[in-house]
Protein backbone atom coordinates (compact mmCIF):
# COMPACT_ATOMS: atom_id res chain seq x y z
CA UNK A 1 0.00 0.00 0.00
CA UNK A 2 2.83 2.36 0.94
CA UNK A 3 4.57 1.61 -2.37
CA UNK A 4 1.43 2.52 -4.34
CA UNK A 5 1.08 5.79 -2.44
CA UNK A 6 4.70 6.71 -3.17
CA UNK A 7 4.19 5.88 -6.85
CA UNK A 8 1.04 8.02 -7.01
CA UNK A 9 2.83 10.98 -5.38
CA UNK A 10 5.76 10.61 -7.77
CA UNK A 11 3.44 10.55 -10.81
CA UNK A 12 1.60 13.60 -9.50
CA UNK A 13 4.86 15.51 -9.10
CA UNK A 14 5.88 14.55 -12.64
CA UNK A 15 2.56 15.80 -13.99
CA UNK A 16 2.97 19.12 -12.20
CA UNK A 17 6.46 19.60 -13.67
CA UNK A 18 5.31 19.08 -17.25
CA UNK A 19 4.73 22.20 -19.35
CA UNK A 20 1.49 22.42 -21.24
CA UNK A 21 0.89 23.86 -24.72
CA UNK A 22 -1.65 26.37 -23.47
CA UNK A 23 -0.17 29.26 -25.52
CA UNK A 24 0.11 27.43 -28.85
CA UNK A 25 -2.16 28.62 -31.66
CA UNK A 26 -3.54 26.20 -34.20
CA UNK A 27 -2.07 26.68 -37.68
CA UNK A 28 -5.56 27.54 -38.95
CA UNK A 29 -5.53 30.53 -36.62
CA UNK A 30 -2.18 31.87 -37.77
CA UNK A 31 -1.23 34.09 -40.71
CA UNK A 32 2.13 33.32 -42.27
CA UNK A 33 3.49 36.38 -44.15
CA UNK A 34 6.11 35.77 -46.80
CA UNK A 35 7.00 39.45 -47.39
CA UNK A 36 7.25 42.42 -45.04
CA UNK A 37 7.58 45.91 -46.51
CA UNK A 38 8.75 49.04 -44.70
CA UNK A 39 8.25 52.57 -45.98
CA UNK A 40 7.60 56.01 -44.49
CA UNK A 41 4.01 56.75 -43.54
CA UNK A 42 1.87 59.79 -44.23
CA UNK A 43 0.64 60.41 -40.67
CA UNK A 44 3.16 58.34 -38.68
CA UNK A 45 6.82 57.52 -39.18
CA UNK A 46 6.38 54.04 -40.69
CA UNK A 47 3.94 52.30 -42.96
CA UNK A 48 4.47 48.56 -42.55
CA UNK A 49 3.08 45.98 -44.99
CA UNK A 50 2.75 42.20 -44.84
CA UNK A 51 1.88 39.96 -47.77
CA UNK A 52 0.07 36.75 -46.86
CA UNK A 53 -0.76 33.89 -49.26
CA UNK A 54 -3.98 32.13 -48.28
CA UNK A 55 -5.48 28.87 -49.62
CA UNK A 56 -8.68 29.37 -51.55
CA UNK A 57 -10.08 26.21 -53.05
CA UNK A 58 -7.32 24.65 -55.12
CA UNK A 59 -5.30 27.83 -55.51
CA UNK A 60 -3.80 30.62 -53.43
CA UNK A 61 -4.89 34.21 -53.02
CA UNK A 62 -2.61 36.99 -51.84
CA UNK A 63 -3.68 39.54 -49.26
CA UNK A 64 -1.77 42.70 -48.32
CA UNK A 65 -2.30 44.30 -44.90
CA UNK A 66 -0.70 47.52 -43.68
CA UNK A 67 -0.76 49.95 -40.79
CA UNK A 68 1.01 53.18 -39.87
CA UNK A 69 2.76 53.77 -36.55
CA UNK A 70 5.82 55.43 -35.08
CA UNK A 71 7.51 52.04 -34.59
CA UNK A 72 7.53 48.86 -36.65
CA UNK A 73 6.46 46.73 -33.68
CA UNK A 74 3.45 48.98 -33.04
CA UNK A 75 2.38 48.79 -36.70
CA UNK A 76 2.62 44.98 -36.65
CA UNK A 77 0.68 44.86 -33.38
CA UNK A 78 -2.09 46.94 -34.95
CA UNK A 79 -2.24 44.59 -37.95
CA UNK A 80 -2.35 41.62 -35.58
CA UNK A 81 -5.19 43.27 -33.66
CA UNK A 82 -7.30 44.00 -36.72
CA UNK A 83 -7.10 40.63 -38.46
CA UNK A 84 -8.81 37.40 -37.51
CA UNK A 85 -5.63 35.39 -36.90
CA UNK A 86 -2.27 35.77 -35.20
CA UNK A 87 0.80 36.72 -37.24
CA UNK A 88 3.64 34.20 -37.34
CA UNK A 89 6.81 35.19 -39.23
CA UNK A 90 8.29 31.68 -39.37
CA UNK A 91 7.92 31.61 -43.19
CA UNK A 92 9.04 35.18 -43.89
CA UNK A 93 11.09 35.15 -47.09
CA UNK A 94 11.73 38.80 -47.98
CA UNK A 95 12.07 42.13 -46.17
CA UNK A 96 11.49 44.98 -48.60
CA UNK A 97 12.66 48.53 -47.84
CA UNK A 98 11.51 51.67 -49.58
CA UNK A 99 14.41 53.47 -51.25
CA UNK A 100 13.96 56.59 -49.09
CA UNK A 101 14.23 54.52 -45.91
CA UNK A 102 17.39 52.82 -47.22
CA UNK A 103 19.01 56.18 -48.05
CA UNK A 104 18.29 57.54 -44.56
CA UNK A 105 19.59 54.33 -42.97
CA UNK A 106 18.14 51.01 -41.82
CA UNK A 107 20.10 50.50 -38.58
CA UNK A 108 17.09 50.81 -36.24
CA UNK A 109 14.85 48.74 -38.48
CA UNK A 110 17.39 45.92 -38.73
CA UNK A 111 18.04 46.04 -34.99
CA UNK A 112 14.33 45.53 -34.29
CA UNK A 113 14.09 42.52 -36.61
CA UNK A 114 17.07 40.82 -34.98
CA UNK A 115 16.06 41.70 -31.41
CA UNK A 116 12.47 40.56 -31.85
CA UNK A 117 13.65 36.99 -32.60
CA UNK A 118 10.38 36.46 -34.48
CA UNK A 119 11.83 36.68 -37.98
CA UNK A 120 14.14 34.12 -39.61
CA UNK A 121 17.62 35.54 -40.10
CA UNK A 122 17.86 33.70 -43.44
CA UNK A 123 15.15 35.95 -44.90
CA UNK A 124 16.37 38.06 -47.84
CA UNK A 125 16.58 41.85 -47.93
CA UNK A 126 15.73 44.02 -50.95
CA UNK A 127 15.02 47.66 -51.86
CA UNK A 128 12.45 49.18 -54.20
CA UNK A 129 11.76 52.67 -55.54
CA UNK A 130 8.20 51.63 -56.32
CA UNK A 131 5.20 52.05 -54.05
CA UNK A 132 5.39 48.94 -51.88
CA UNK A 133 1.65 48.28 -51.90
CA UNK A 134 1.61 48.32 -55.71
CA UNK A 135 4.67 46.07 -55.79
CA UNK A 136 3.07 43.51 -53.46
CA UNK A 137 -0.24 43.54 -55.32
CA UNK A 138 1.63 42.85 -58.57
CA UNK A 139 3.76 40.01 -57.17
CA UNK A 140 0.65 38.59 -55.49
CA UNK A 141 -0.81 37.78 -58.91
CA UNK A 142 2.11 35.43 -59.60
CA UNK A 143 1.89 33.87 -56.13
CA UNK A 144 -1.75 32.97 -56.79
CA UNK A 145 -0.69 30.64 -59.60
CA UNK A 146 2.66 29.54 -58.13
CA UNK A 147 3.10 29.77 -54.37
CA UNK A 148 6.88 29.31 -54.65
CA UNK A 149 7.35 31.96 -57.36
CA UNK A 150 8.92 34.49 -54.97
CA UNK A 151 11.59 32.18 -53.59
CA UNK A 152 12.27 30.71 -57.02
CA UNK A 153 13.37 34.18 -58.13
CA UNK A 154 16.23 33.96 -55.59
CA UNK A 155 16.72 30.18 -55.63
CA UNK A 156 20.05 29.15 -57.17
CA UNK A 157 18.46 25.93 -58.41
CA UNK A 158 15.51 27.72 -60.01
CA UNK A 159 15.17 31.24 -61.38
CA UNK A 160 18.20 32.92 -59.80
CA UNK A 161 20.66 34.58 -62.15
CA UNK A 162 24.29 35.35 -61.20
CA UNK A 163 23.64 39.04 -61.90
CA UNK A 164 21.39 39.15 -58.82
CA UNK A 165 23.13 39.90 -55.52
CA UNK A 166 21.70 38.18 -52.46
CA UNK A 167 21.61 39.92 -49.06
CA UNK A 168 20.34 38.02 -46.04
CA UNK A 169 18.96 39.50 -42.84
CA UNK A 170 21.84 38.20 -40.72
CA UNK A 171 24.41 39.32 -43.29
CA UNK A 172 22.99 42.84 -43.59
CA UNK A 173 22.80 43.24 -39.80
CA UNK A 174 26.39 42.03 -39.45
CA UNK A 175 27.67 44.47 -42.11
CA UNK A 176 26.02 47.40 -40.31
CA UNK A 177 28.11 46.62 -37.25
CA UNK A 178 31.29 45.69 -39.15
CA UNK A 179 34.23 48.04 -39.63
CA UNK A 180 35.61 46.25 -42.68
CA UNK A 181 32.73 44.87 -44.73
CA UNK A 182 29.57 46.14 -46.43
CA UNK A 183 26.88 44.51 -48.57
CA UNK A 184 25.06 45.16 -51.81
CA UNK A 185 21.27 44.82 -51.64
CA UNK A 186 19.22 44.00 -54.76
CA UNK A 187 16.89 46.69 -56.12
CA UNK A 188 13.59 45.29 -57.40
CA UNK A 189 10.53 46.56 -59.24
CA UNK A 190 7.37 45.04 -60.69
CA UNK A 191 7.99 43.24 -63.96
CA UNK A 192 6.17 44.16 -67.14
CA UNK A 193 5.66 40.55 -68.22
CA UNK A 194 7.20 38.86 -65.18
CA UNK A 195 6.61 38.87 -61.43
CA UNK A 196 9.46 41.31 -60.77
CA UNK A 197 12.60 42.73 -62.31
CA UNK A 198 16.11 43.12 -60.93
CA UNK A 199 17.38 46.59 -61.89
CA UNK A 200 20.70 46.69 -60.04
CA UNK A 201 22.06 46.70 -56.50
CA UNK A 202 22.23 49.29 -53.77
CA UNK A 203 25.68 50.16 -52.42
CA UNK A 204 25.45 50.15 -48.63
CA UNK A 205 27.97 51.90 -46.39
CA UNK A 206 27.11 50.47 -43.00
CA UNK A 207 23.36 51.17 -42.70
CA UNK A 208 22.95 53.76 -45.47
CA UNK A 209 22.44 53.41 -49.21
CA UNK A 210 25.08 55.64 -50.80
CA UNK A 211 24.77 54.67 -54.45
CA UNK A 212 23.91 51.84 -56.79
CA UNK A 213 25.56 49.58 -59.33
CA UNK A 214 24.23 48.10 -62.56
CA UNK A 215 23.37 44.47 -63.28
CA UNK A 216 26.71 44.07 -65.04
CA UNK A 217 28.60 45.34 -61.98
CA UNK A 218 26.45 43.17 -59.69
CA UNK A 219 27.73 40.16 -61.64
CA UNK A 220 31.30 41.27 -60.86
CA UNK A 221 30.48 41.25 -57.14
CA UNK A 222 29.24 37.65 -57.37
CA UNK A 223 32.26 36.55 -59.43
CA UNK A 224 34.54 38.11 -56.82
CA UNK A 225 32.89 35.74 -54.32
CA UNK A 226 33.12 32.88 -56.85
CA UNK A 227 29.35 32.76 -57.47
CA UNK A 228 28.65 32.19 -61.15
CA UNK A 229 26.58 29.12 -62.19
CA UNK A 230 26.25 29.68 -65.90
CA UNK A 231 26.32 33.46 -66.27
CA UNK A 232 26.59 34.81 -69.81
CA UNK A 233 28.98 37.60 -70.78
CA UNK A 234 29.12 39.26 -74.20
CA UNK A 235 32.39 40.23 -75.84
CA UNK A 236 32.49 42.99 -78.43
CA UNK A 237 28.94 42.07 -79.51
CA UNK A 238 30.39 39.24 -81.60
CA UNK A 239 30.78 36.37 -79.19
CA UNK A 240 29.16 35.15 -75.99
CA UNK A 241 30.47 32.73 -73.41
CA UNK A 242 29.17 30.88 -70.39
CA UNK A 243 31.25 30.88 -67.20
CA UNK A 244 31.55 27.32 -65.91
CA UNK A 245 34.26 27.79 -63.30
CA UNK A 246 35.67 30.70 -61.33
CA UNK A 247 38.79 30.84 -59.20
CA UNK A 248 39.65 34.10 -57.43
CA UNK A 249 42.94 34.30 -55.52
CA UNK A 250 43.67 37.30 -53.32
CA UNK A 251 46.87 38.49 -51.67
CA UNK A 252 47.32 41.59 -49.55
CA UNK A 253 50.28 43.78 -48.70
CA UNK A 254 51.24 47.35 -47.82
CA UNK A 255 53.09 49.77 -50.05
CA UNK A 256 54.15 53.23 -48.86
CA UNK A 257 51.58 53.06 -46.08
CA UNK A 258 48.76 52.12 -48.46
CA UNK A 259 46.91 48.78 -48.62
CA UNK A 260 47.43 46.76 -51.81
CA UNK A 261 45.04 44.06 -53.00
CA UNK A 262 46.48 41.65 -55.56
CA UNK A 263 43.58 39.93 -57.33
CA UNK A 264 44.05 37.05 -59.77
CA UNK A 265 40.76 35.92 -61.28
CA UNK A 266 40.67 32.86 -63.54
CA UNK A 267 37.51 32.13 -65.53
CA UNK A 268 36.82 28.90 -67.41
CA UNK A 269 34.44 29.47 -70.31
CA UNK A 270 32.24 27.63 -72.76
CA UNK A 271 31.92 29.31 -76.12
CA UNK A 272 28.24 29.79 -76.99
CA UNK A 273 28.32 32.08 -80.01
CA UNK A 274 30.92 33.44 -82.37
CA UNK A 275 29.31 35.61 -85.01
CA UNK A 276 32.48 37.42 -86.05
CA UNK A 277 35.95 36.56 -87.27
CA UNK A 278 37.57 36.45 -83.84
CA UNK A 279 39.75 33.49 -82.95
CA UNK A 280 39.46 31.76 -79.58
CA UNK A 281 42.62 33.52 -78.40
CA UNK A 282 41.22 36.91 -79.42
CA UNK A 283 37.98 36.22 -77.57
CA UNK A 284 39.91 35.21 -74.45
CA UNK A 285 42.10 38.33 -74.60
CA UNK A 286 39.17 40.66 -75.33
CA UNK A 287 37.12 39.31 -72.44
CA UNK A 288 40.11 39.37 -70.04
CA UNK A 289 40.80 43.03 -70.85
CA UNK A 290 37.12 43.98 -70.61
CA UNK A 291 36.73 42.29 -67.21
CA UNK A 292 39.85 44.01 -65.85
CA UNK A 293 38.51 47.42 -66.93
CA UNK A 294 35.11 46.68 -65.37
CA UNK A 295 36.65 45.63 -62.07
CA UNK A 296 38.79 48.77 -61.92
CA UNK A 297 35.70 50.90 -62.55
CA UNK A 298 33.81 49.01 -59.84
CA UNK A 299 36.60 49.48 -57.28
CA UNK A 300 36.80 53.17 -58.15
CA UNK A 301 33.07 53.61 -57.61
CA UNK A 302 33.02 51.70 -54.33
CA UNK A 303 36.06 53.52 -52.96
CA UNK A 304 34.55 56.91 -53.84
CA UNK A 305 31.43 55.87 -51.91
CA UNK A 306 33.52 54.55 -48.99
CA UNK A 307 31.54 51.33 -49.19
CA UNK A 308 33.57 48.11 -48.99
CA UNK A 309 30.94 45.96 -50.70
CA UNK A 310 33.54 43.38 -51.73
CA UNK A 311 34.71 42.96 -48.15
CA UNK A 312 38.37 43.63 -48.97
CA UNK A 313 38.90 44.97 -45.46
CA UNK A 314 38.42 41.46 -44.09
CA UNK A 315 41.76 40.50 -45.65
CA UNK A 316 43.55 43.34 -43.85
CA UNK A 317 42.15 42.74 -40.36
CA UNK A 318 45.27 40.87 -39.26
CA UNK A 319 47.48 43.62 -40.69
CA UNK A 320 45.87 46.49 -38.77
CA UNK A 321 45.87 47.21 -35.08
CA UNK A 322 42.45 46.63 -33.53
CA UNK A 323 42.20 50.32 -32.63
CA UNK A 324 42.64 51.27 -36.32
CA UNK A 325 39.95 49.01 -37.76
CA UNK A 326 37.34 51.74 -37.28
CA UNK A 327 39.38 53.93 -39.64
CA UNK A 328 39.24 51.42 -42.49
CA UNK A 329 36.36 52.97 -44.47
CA UNK A 330 37.38 56.60 -44.01
CA UNK A 331 41.18 56.40 -44.15
CA UNK A 332 42.57 53.18 -45.56
CA UNK A 333 39.94 51.89 -48.00
CA UNK A 334 39.93 55.04 -50.22
CA UNK A 335 43.71 54.58 -50.57
CA UNK A 336 43.44 50.89 -51.51
CA UNK A 337 45.49 49.97 -54.59
CA UNK A 338 43.74 47.16 -56.51
CA UNK A 339 46.07 45.20 -58.79
CA UNK A 340 43.74 43.16 -60.98
CA UNK A 341 44.58 40.43 -63.45
CA UNK A 342 41.84 38.41 -65.16
CA UNK A 343 42.63 35.32 -67.21
CA UNK A 344 39.89 33.82 -69.37
CA UNK A 345 40.27 30.34 -70.85
CA UNK A 346 37.84 28.74 -73.28
CA UNK A 347 37.71 25.10 -72.24
CA UNK A 348 34.85 24.01 -74.48
CA UNK A 349 33.92 25.30 -77.93
CA UNK A 350 31.01 22.89 -78.48
CA UNK A 351 30.04 22.59 -82.14
CA UNK A 352 30.82 26.24 -82.94
CA UNK A 353 32.48 26.69 -86.35
CA UNK A 354 33.92 29.80 -87.92
CA UNK A 355 31.53 31.60 -90.27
Amino acid sequence: MMRRARTAVLLLLCMLSLTACWDIKDVNHRMLPIVMGISYGEAKKYRVFIQVPLPYGRKLISKVHYEEADTISKALTQIDTNIEAGIDFMHLQLVLFDRKVAIDGIRDEMAYMIRSQHMPTKALVAITSQNIEQFLNHTGKSIQTDGSALMNFFNKNAGWSPEINLAYLWQTFGAIHSDTQDVTIPILQSGKSTMMEFVGSAIMSKEKMVGEISQEQSLLVNLYDELFQGSVVETAHQASVSIVNCDNRLRTSWRDGKPVLNMRLKLSLHLLENNGNMTEQQIENALSEAMEVRYKQLFKKLQASKADSLGTGEYFRNKLAFSKLKQWRETYYPQLIPEIKVKCIITNTGDIRKN
